[in-house]
């Protein structure tokens, strides 16, 4: 008897044993039970999901991190690019991609995208320059300029404000001289009285003014922007000379031109004079020009201070490619005021006239559907002119 029950406890304790020694050995197995061999699992399960991302089928790009020993590091590249990819989340672009919708006149996308960025980097020169060149290109040109001073006003470096200082010299200067040379005066107080409102010490913006106000008779604004000099000053008393002068001219008699011979072709030179022959439409008379190398068919506008083009026109003359671009002006139409370009044509011939650097408004289709533009006081005022009604005809006498 006790010879069984002995024997029946070695046979427990055995298999307790043999128990024990299995559960060691799958306990000793476990990830969870040995950390170094965890960390190795798991760094071999990191790789091999980052190898997976880099694959061609994944979201990465190839070689999104560089590894040494157990640490990471970014790639430098990846680095722009994971910027790109959250500038393009975010709606951001870059300065080659905002050229690149200005190059591609997309403007309104363009100034969508700097409003955003603007609101984030409000000091941004490279963003203040870009906006302020789209300005340019799309709003009045005075507005343009105006904008180029609120930018001078700002705490930037002397890099940016010499640069928008000769901006303001260069397309203030390049309209003025245009304005001037081809007595434009409605155009040159349109460019000046801004200026002058908000510069009222620039002696320049001052006689310019005040210039273009004397050659359109109105003694009244031509005094009030005066005032602002010296009474003795010798540009204010030349400018009240102009307007004594045009005074003057204004209350002489045209000469007559009656008893003319019949023209018989589209101008003829006679002396010092030459007749042009009109056709009229309707209320308005037309004559034949040629704008570089494309015939014009124009309407003879002794109201309009600038020559005008039809958008057509325009298209047909190379747009950009051939023509200078000035700025953008408010002009008058028949259908009320209109923002419009203002162009510089390079050779404009009229009445066997050769004219260079003709400025000329671009009107939209809609607003001159009978004809290729307006033939305005630009280049008409280079003549003492008169029209013959009951012939048709013009008469032009070069001053």
């Amino acid at each position: 008897m006790n010879r069984m029950l002995l024997i029946t406890l070695l046979l427990v304790l055995t298999a307790s044993l043999l128990l024990n020694v299995y559960l060691w050995q799958r306990f000793s197995n476990s990830p969870q039970s040995n950390p170094h061999l965890n960390k190795n699992a798991l760094t071999q399960n990191l790789a091999a999901q980052n190898d997976d991302a880099s694959s061609p089928n994944g979201s990465r790009s190839e070689g999104v991190y560089k590894r040494s020993g157990n640490n990471s590091m970014y790639d430098g590249r990846n680095i722009d690019a994971r910027n790109r990819d959250s500038a393009s989340i975010k709606g951001m672009r870059s300065l080659s991609e905002l050229n690149a919708l200005l190059h591609s006149g997309d403007m309104a996308a363009l100034a969508a995208s700097l409003n955003r960025q603007l609101k984030i980097s409000p000091l941004s020169e490279p963003l203040l320059l870009l906006e302020a060149e789209l300005i340019r290109q799309t709003k009045p040109l005075p507005t343009a300029l105006l904008n180029y001073y609120d930018l001078a006003d700002l705490p930037l470096s002397n890099t940016a404000l010499i640069e928008i200082n000769e901006k303001i010299q260069t397309l203030y200067q390049q309209a003025q001289q245009q304005f001037s040379r081809s007595h434009q005066w409605e155009l040159v107080a349109k460019l000046n009285e801004p200026l002058f409102q908000r510069v009222p010490d620039n002696k320049t913006f001052t006689v310019n003014l005040a210039t273009a106000y004397a050659h359109q008779l109105k003694v009244t604004l031509m005094e009030d922007v005066l005032a602002a000099l010296p009474f003795n000053d010798p540009d204010a008393q030349a400018i009240r000379d102009i307007a004594s002068d045009q005074q003057i001219a204004a209350t002489e008699p045209d000469s007559d031109t009656t008893g003319e011979p019949q023209l018989q072709d589209s101008f003829l030179e006679e002396g010092n004079n030459v007749r042009v022959k009109l056709e009229r439409i309707g209320n308005s008379y037309h004559v034949n020009a040629v704008a570089l190398n494309q015939q014009a068919f124009m309407i003879l506008d002794t109201g309009a201070s600038t020559t005008a083009i039809s958008s057509n026109l325009y298209a047909r003359l190379g747009k950009m490619r051939n023509l200078n671009f000035i700025g953008i002006f408010n002009v008058q139409t028949a259908s009320g005021s209109v923002e419009a370009p203002l162009v510089r044509i390079p050779e404009f011939r009229f009445a066997g006239y050769t004219f260079n650097d003709v400025s000329a408004i671009v009107l939209p289709e809609e607003a001159l559907p009978d004809a290729d533009g307006l033939l305005g006081m630009n280049i008409l005022g280079e003549f003492d002119f008169s029209i013959l009604p009951k012939e048709d005809v013009l008469i032009l006498n070069k001053r």
